[in-house]
């Protein structure tokens, strides 16, 4: 089975599995470079196109293909305006299929995408 083909550096936004979000992100080191902890920069949007600034922003990811999670707990430490929030911890120890999973809950409402990556 071949793994989906994603940029490592950033994609377009997806909708979440329930509709209510469109979630992008950047990596803030480019190109990401295997073994390196650097940031990423979620944005959350409503359906609508309105920035989300008052959402809880988890992350976790693994490699489906090997059956093992990150190597570190990334963790959303800031908003930054206009629905950006600062992802620190990120690190990818070996080349392959990633599934990072973002997940946002604002008030008693949960959401979450899982985005493909190819590293």
């Amino acid at each position: 089975m071949l793994a989906p083909v994603g940029l490592a550096q950033e994609q377009g936004a997806q909708r979440t599995d329930d509709g209510m979000y469109l979630i992008s992100y950047e990596s803030k080191l480019q190109p990401i470079t295997i073994n390196r902890i650097h940031n990423w920069v979620v944005h959350v949007e409503t359906s609508d196109g309105s920035p989300v600034d008052d959402a809880m922003v988890t992350l976790i990811g693994g490699m489906p293909g090997h059956d093992h999670g990150l190597p570190t707990m990334p963790l959303a430490t800031q908003y930054l305006g206009d629905g950006d929030y600062l992802v620190e911890g990120m690190k990818f120890h070996m080349n392959g299929w990633w599934q990072i999973t973002i997940s946002i809950t604002v008030e008693s409402s949960y959401d979450s995408v899982t985005f493909d990556l190819q590293l």
